[in-house]
């Protein structure tokens, strides 16, 4: 773009010193004398921000200059009149020169010991002429003539090597990169040294996805520069956020009592974790109105829960909130988003399984939100829920067949949608299994209003739930920063604490998996509890305890009581009968009726319109599969439905067809009518 000239007197204004001030001014010291410190110190800061002030002689200079300007010789009448001629100004030497586009009336001329590579931050002079900040080469070439030549290529814009590192068994090494974007912010980043393999072009991709100016004529010596340099410092990198010892890493910052510790990574993943207001703005406009809403404190509660794991020696705990649409299970669900960074926070669940793996490790020792389990593909669910919940995933070889670092990882999972796990894979013709259904404890939408049981003075529940998810997209992060920066200092014994809690939640004669979840929904309490104590959330003490015991009471009874893996042999040998009763089972009295399908096994009637299936072994496992035949006969047995023969034998023997044969013989009783 061709720059317009701008004439600017050589005789009153020609260079700016960078501590310039007014005091420094003659004419502008002597004549504010009355002047108060404050309006001194603003005039001050307006004089100081101006770099570089170049006069132009009638000659076309580059940057952005829009329009023509004369500045005169300043003699102000009196001291409103100077401050507005000062300001007046500085605004005109501000829209005079961009310092970065620009160069000085004489630039710096470098001494150079070619061959080499030198990052300049400021305007040089070689080559016959200003040189903009950036990154050079200055080499020697030697033609078959012999002549010599001297060329300074320019790379990129200004990239220091800060620091090297490495992580504490002497692997991953990186380079801590500090380059200026091109809102000429400077940046930084803890490269991984293995992107400078091959051709480096995911290397160029993610310094222009950053805002680096990269010369593409001259784009291979990047890798050679960033090779050349040895820089003395060394840093310990962490690959992943989460807990680092006693430190707590974010993409973005590293919460703790070390400064040599960075986040290493090959790709720009800050966006998620992101913060806007200050935490009284959040407690004001969220956190307070959870108060008397049991279930938005506990999804909030949950948001606070991931970072406690490691510290109470938990691997995961997940949570599923389900309703119809429009009841306010989503508004909980980005609260505790809030908490941490802003609507990019929270994530689908449609997704691949190898994309969930990513987000998991991104969110390390923390929250993982998905939305709306509908629009998931239930069987890539069945898979997720069970690699979530073991916090590893797929082991993967590379290209020369070698296998890849596993991923692991601690989360507390918060899910949220219209359907329960039941219903979601029902529709693929799959049943829940015990694990998963342990997994991700299911809590309907309970309250007055949806999921509201107080409004705080809002007429109705859509207004309330719309204020505040409005709210959650413009005050975000403060809470877990300021919720971090004192659990790194806690040295309470949270083992003990959280068994304490555990107490709360449990009573005599529990069966394995409802003991299970209630220790997910005590680390859930004291989570809640310990955020309040820290004075993060503004809530009263025990309110998140509450709110947790009501929740963990509407997981019992929406459940049932009694052992998971019971409830669904015995659900999935009901419908099994319910889809092929006909189809695969005939009756016992009439031998000649033939099947439409794969034989199951035979049925009598007896008394009373009682019927008891006879199921063939291969039947009884198809009605039952992914479960062991020894767990389906404990099931049945403890519900009175299987028929043991006079010796207590699972299998009875029956003639058909002239032969004898052992069957299962299932009684469905009151159940089948």
């Amino acid at each position: 773009m061709a720059a317009k000239k701008r004439k600017v007197a050589q005789d009153t204004v020609t260079e700016a010193d960078l501590n310039l001030t007014v005091s420094n001014i003659p004419v502008l010291a002597d004549a504010l004398p009355e002047t108060s410190e404050k309006q001194l110190k603003s005039v001050d800061l307006m004089v100081t921000s101006v770099t570089a002030v170049t006069a132009s002689n009638d000659e076309a200079c580059s940057g952005n200059q829009q329009d023509e300007a004369m500045v005169t010789s300043v003699t102000p009448d009196n001291e409103a009149s100077l401050l507005a001629t000062t300001f007046s100004m500085v605004n005109l030497i501000n829209e005079a020169i961009d310092p970065n586009e620009e160069p000085p009336i004489k630039a710096k001329a470098p001494k150079i010991n070619r061959p080499c590579y030198a990052v300049y931050d400021e305007w040089v002079s070689f080559s016959g002429g200003q040189n903009r900040p950036g990154v050079y080469y200055h080499g020697i070439k030697t033609d078959k003539q012999g002549n010599v030549t001297e060329p300074d290529d320019y790379i990129c814009d200004p990239l220091h090597i800060d620091a090297g590192s490495c992580d504490s068994s002497d692997h991953n090494f990186g380079l801590m990169l500090r380059f200026k974007n091109q809102r000429y912010r400077w940046c930084k980043w803890l490269m991984p040294l293995d992107m400078l393999s091959g051709s480096c072009e995911e290397l160029r991709a993610e310094l222009l996805r950053k805002g680096l100016s990269i010369n593409h004529h001259k784009r291979n010596h990047l890798p050679s520069y960033l090779q050349s340099q040895r820089p003395n410092k060394q840093l310990e990198c962490a690959l992943k956020v989460g807990w680092h010892g006693d430190c707590f890493i974010l993409p973005d910052r590293v919460i703790g009592n070390r400064d040599d510790v960075f986040f290493q990574t090959d790709h720009a993943i800050t966006a998620e974790y992101g913060q806007r207001g200050t935490l009284e703005e959040w407690q004001q406009h969220i956190s307070r109105y959870c108060m008397d809403n049991p279930l938005l404190l506990f999804q909030t509660s949950i948001g606070f829960a991931g970072a406690l794991l490691k510290k109470c020696h938990i691997e995961y705990a997940g949570f599923h909130i389900f309703g119809d649409s429009s009841k306010g299970k989503s508004t909980g669900h980005k609260i505790a988003a809030s908490i941490w960074g802003g609507e990019g926070f929270r994530k689908s669940w449609k997704a691949t399984g190898n994309g969930l793996e990513a987000a998991a490790v991104l969110f390390n020792d923390g929250l993982l939100a998905l939305d709306e389990l509908g629009d998931s593909d239930a069987r890539e669910v069945n898979q997720i829920i069970y690699a979530l919940g073991n916090g590893t995933g797929k082991q993967r070889a590379n290209v020369k067949g070698t296998a890849r670092p596993v991923h692991k990882w601690r989360i507390v999972l918060l899910s949220n949608g219209e359907k329960t796990l039941e219903s979601h894979f029902q529709e693929k013709g799959l049943s829940v299994k015990a694990g998963q259904s342990v997994r991700l404890l299911q809590i309907p939408v309970f309250g007055n209003y949806g999921a509201f049981d107080e409004l705080h003075g809002m007429k109705d529940g859509r207004l309330f739930s719309d204020t505040l998810q409005k709210n959650t997209s413009d005050y975000y992060g403060a809470a877990g920063i300021t919720y971090l920066e004192q659990l790194v200092n806690d040295t309470q014994d949270f083992g003990g604490l959280l068994e304490e809690a555990i107490k709360l939640f449990t009573s005599k004669n529990m069966q394995p998996q409802e003991y299970r979840a209630a220790r997910a929904f005590a680390l859930i309490a004291l989570a809640g509890e310990l955020a309040t104590g820290y004075k993060v959330t503004g809530w009263t003490e025990g309110a998140a305890l509450e709110a947790a015991l009501k929740c963990f009471e509407q997981w019992r009874n929406h459940r049932g009581i009694g052992a998971t893996e019971d409830k669904v042999i015995l659900e999935s040998i009901i419908d099994f009968i319910a889809r092929y009763g006909d189809s695969r089972f005939t009756p016992k009295v009439d031998n000649g009726t033939p099947i439409r399908a794969d034989r199951a096994g035979w049925y009598s009637d007896g008394h009373n319109d009682e019927r008891t299936y006879l199921f063939t072994s291969a039947g009884l496992k198809d009605a039952t599969t992914g479960y062991d035949q020894k767990r389906v006969i404990e099931a049945l047995t403890k519900a009175g439905w299987l028929i043991r023969d006079s010796n207590g034998h699972p299998t009875t023997q029956h003639k058909i067809q002239r032969r004898n044969s052992k069957f299962y013989a299932v009684n469905l009783g009151e159940t089948s009518q």
